[in-house]
């Protein structure tokens, strides 16, 4: 091999590296594009949606909620903590001003009759909402499940809990009162 051949390789294998640099680039631009969002943070709007209703002829929109205190809770059938959650949060629901606070469960079940058996087992009287597509929460940056977002009457998040845990229940409760503007129950 001459010098010149060498320097030729040696041109056109560098050549090929900013051609496969590039090309990396435009994977790791196109791998961030489609990442879901970065979850919705306490302090943010929450992000509005428009869902079916389970068993009603409506849809239910977060935007339509505003002046009141509201939950956001995202379940699914699958989910095991759900099923210590929505009996906690049925029990809080009865117990607070229905003209202040709402609880909204936004079901992720792809299969409609998963979730009608799950809440056969575990009724609620609160709005029951299904996306089974999952758009709202790639809106929302979800991560885990079961994950809620307390809002205020602005439709702000003042508080995001991924997983559910008994003992933050007292916090919520507290905190829906507060924001609600009466005194919590005991």
């Amino acid at each position: 091999m001459t010098p010149a051949t060498a320097g030729g390789n040696h041109l056109r294998f560098a050549a090929q590296a900013c051609r496969n640099l590039a090309h990396g680039a435009l994977l790791l631009l196109a791998a961030l594009a489609a990442m879901p969002a970065l979850a919705v943070d306490v302090g943010a709007a929450a992000p509005d949606f428009s869902l079916p209703t389970l068993g009603k002829e409506t849809r239910l929109r977060l935007a339509a909620l505003r002046g009141k205190v509201v939950l956001v809770d995202f379940w699914a059938s699958w989910c095991g903590p759900c099923r210590e959650a929505m009996p906690q949060y049925q029990k809080m629901y009865v117990d607070s001003p229905h003209d202040a606070f709402e609880i909204v469960a936004v079901n992720l079940d792809e299969d409609l009759g998963d979730a009608k058996k799950f809440l056969a087992d575990h009724p609620v009287t609160f709005p029951v909402v299904l996306d089974p597509a999952g758009e709202v929460p790639k809106a929302f940056g979800l991560v885990g499940m079961p994950t809620s977002y307390l809002l205020d009457r602005e439709g702000v998040v003042r508080l995001r809990y991924q997983g559910f845990r008994a003992q933050d229940l007292e916090a919520l409760r507290k905190q829906i009162h507060e924001l609600a503007g009466a005194s919590p129950h005991a």
